[in-house]
């Protein structure tokens, strides 16, 4: 049992909590929700006893132990991994000591709630280490967030920060505390361990409180919200949306009642204006000064600016924006890639998926074009336009530029005013707009690489965890703005909301290779849930009774046989006047920026011929504009034919 009451805590003027009040029961699991600054993390704290309200309690069992995840740990030096994580564990016979030591206390006749819960507590402990060993569930754990077997036996300090955070974790899992505290517990996860971890997280029968900017992570393992709103906590029982929608509703109708009390108030104030100095009506007004000064106002607190932003809708690309083939890569002697394929057609919003360390930046770098590859082929497709939106801010942005050059340095054409309303579009407005980089939030990062971005719109963005650094209310604005985007996207995210939101693709990366989920997110955790079973049943023995859809040769009809060869042949005809399209708009917008080339010398127009060269600029522009009107008509009749032999296969 764990209760905040009363809780305030100041820092300066400036008020966190404000005699606020919680209960929190065993096996609850609670986000706790609240922008930056909040008091999140000093909630965590004057739980574990690390700062002291201003006034107010906190209660809690007296032997229940306090575990606490971090957002960041510098380092964990001197054993190795298996060993880190079971260091803070008593072993069984130790346990099984402290309960008879109990047990004996108790048999000679001593009683009160602290000892009754550290028996109840180990007696848990025992009955749980009889089932399942430590080193066994050690082991469980590390697989679960990610490590390998060749990783037990290595040091700790040979881990980056990231895989650091995940041994801090295995270690609270391993030996779980009656109240677990994580604060931001997904965001050094790839997307597998995140799955596993809230699978993992849900058994477990103690307080869990949390923070997290993962919607989807916080619906699968909530059982409750609370919320951080104006100083006090106020509790929603339902997923993340039902809270925003409960919010909303509570502050239009406070803003019902405020409109209601301001009237009322007017018309008071009017009446005694009019009747005060008058003797027979002097009493009864100040009667209603009297009620206006007992009148509890009714404050409505300013709403937090959220970012509102969508892409400028681009120009539209070929069909096939990029493809890899025969694609190798390697990191010395470490062969990522060798002998891959991959394509992105226009429209296709893809999501790479797979392990951390498994080649899904690299992959994405190279599509980008940013990175050299050993051998094959990166073929970009007709008028294809791609913007790379890295995953550290500081690989595209210098610290020592302000946001207004880091933006007019990808767009110099545009006007200062231009350059202003666009980063203004992205809350940097005023000063805001020249300030360093360097002084920058991770926050404020994000949203300058976004702005240089969108500021020469691309028909191709490559995204790599596009949402570090965004607050919820931000995340979901992107969202929006992605899925209205008319472009192609391949982009890398551990947040499953965001892409459950925006993949109608998935391509998993696993040790050099790419499998493509032609559908969304839901659909390739069905398939993997799929071939799991079946990978599972084919290994004890177990014949799978789904029926697969086969034909022999004798059973196929020559009707059918001639419709697939005409309906390949179709398509390929189709296909080939988009290509010879897309050929003849190369050849005439290379011929057009040659003579744009000429007109722009001065000495051309000394020349004979000159009326004749600007005519034959002018007629060039009205052949592309026919040559782009014959593209488009080929592409959408291209694009109709699949859709008809997609619905004809359904």
């Amino acid at each position: 049992m764990l209760q905040i009451t009363n809780l305030t805590k100041h820092f300066g003027e400036r008020v966190l909590l404000d005699d606020a009040s919680v209960f929190f029961n065993p096996g609850e699991r609670v986000a706790l929700i609240g922008p930056n600054g909040s008091g999140k993390t000093t909630i965590f704290k004057i739980i574990m006893g690390e700062e002291l309200p201003d006034s107010g309690e906190i209660v809690r069992d007296g032997q229940s132990r306090v575990g606490f995840l971090p957002q960041e740990i510098d380092s964990i030096r001197g054993k190795k991994l298996l060993d880190e994580v079971m260091s803070d564990s008593k072993d069984i016979k130790a346990l099984k000591k402290e309960l008879a030591d109990i047990e004996h206390r108790m048999a000679e006749g001593e009683h009160n709630d602290q000892l009754f819960a550290e028996y109840t507590h180990l007696h848990s402990e025992v009955e749980r280490r009889e089932v399942v060993s430590l080193e066994y569930m050690a082991k469980r754990i590390l697989t679960g967030l990610g490590f390998t077997e060749k990783d037990f036996g290595r040091k700790t300090e040979e881990f980056s920060g990231g895989w650091l955070m995940r041994i801090a974790m295995a270690k609270l899992l391993v030996n779980p505390a009656d109240i677990m505290l994580l604060d931001e517990p997904t965001n050094h996860l790839d997307l597998n361990s995140l799955l596993w971890l809230q699978d993992y997280i849900t058994s477990y029968e103690g307080i869990l409180i949390f923070t997290s900017h993962d919607r989807d992570f916080m619906d699968h393992v909530a059982t409750r919200l609370v919320d951080i709103d104006s100083g006090k906590l106020v509790t929603y029982k339902g997923n993340y949306q039902f809270m925003v929608d409960q919010k909303e509703l509570k502050r239009e109708q406070l803003l019902d009642a405020k409109k209601r009390q301001d009237k009322e108030r007017e018309q008071l104030q009017d009446f005694i204006n009019r009747f005060k100095s008058k003797a027979s009506k002097a009493a009864s007004a100040r009667s209603k000064m009297k009620y206006i000064e007992k009148m509890e106002e009714i404050v409505i607190v300013k709403e937090k600016k959220t970012l509102h932003f969508s892409f400028p809708q681009p120009e539209k690309s070929g069909k096939e924006v990029m493809s890899l083939h025969n694609l190798h890569k390697s990191y010395g002697e470490n062969k990522v890639y060798q002998g891959v394929d991959f394509k992105v057609d226009r429209g296709d919003k893809v999501a790479l998926v797979g392990v951390n360390g498994a080649g899904k930046s690299t992959l994405l770098k190279i599509l980008a074009g940013i990175l050299p590859f050993e051998k094959g082929q990166r073929k970009e497709g007709f008028n294809v336009i791609p913007e790379y939106y890295p995953q550290y801010r500081l690989d595209v942005l210098d610290p020592e530029k302000t946001c207004f050059q880091e933006v007019d340095s990808v767009c110099p054409m545009k006007s200062e005013l231009e350059i202003r309303k666009h980063l203004g579009i992205f809350m940097f407005k005023g000063d805001d707009a020249f300030k360093q980089v360097k002084v920058l939030s991770g926050g404020e990062k994000s949203r300058l690489v976004l702005v240089k971005v969108l500021s020469n719109p691309p028909n191709f963005i490559l995204m790599d965890e596009p949402t570090n650094h965004l607050d919820i209310p931000s995340r979901d604005i992107l969202i929006k703005a992605l899925r209205d985007y008319t472009g192609s996207i391949c982009f890398i995210s551990h947040d499953v909301h965001f892409i459950k939101s925006i993949a109608n693709k998935i391509v998993e990366v696993d040790n050099g290779k790419l499998t493509s989920y032609p559908g969304d997110f839901d659909y390739y955790i069905y398939k993997k849930k799929l071939l799991q079973k079946e990978a599972e049943d084919l290994k004890n023995g177990i014949v799978s009774t789904v029926k697969k859809e086969s034909v022999s040769p004798n059973e196929t009809k020559p009707v059918e046989v001639k419709k697939v060869k005409h309906d390949k042949y179709k398509r390929a005809k189709l296909l080939g006047r988009v290509e010879k399209a897309e050929k003849e708009m190369a050849a005439l917008d290379a011929e057009y920026a040659q003579m744009g080339v000429l007109l722009a010398d001065p000495e051309t127009y000394k020349s004979k011929d000159s009326v004749e060269k600007v005519k034959h600029h002018k007629d060039l522009k009205e052949k592309i504009d026919l040559a782009h009107l014959e593209w488009e008509k080929h592409t959408k009749e291209l694009e109709e034919y699949d859709k008809s032999t997609i619905k004809d296969r359904l």
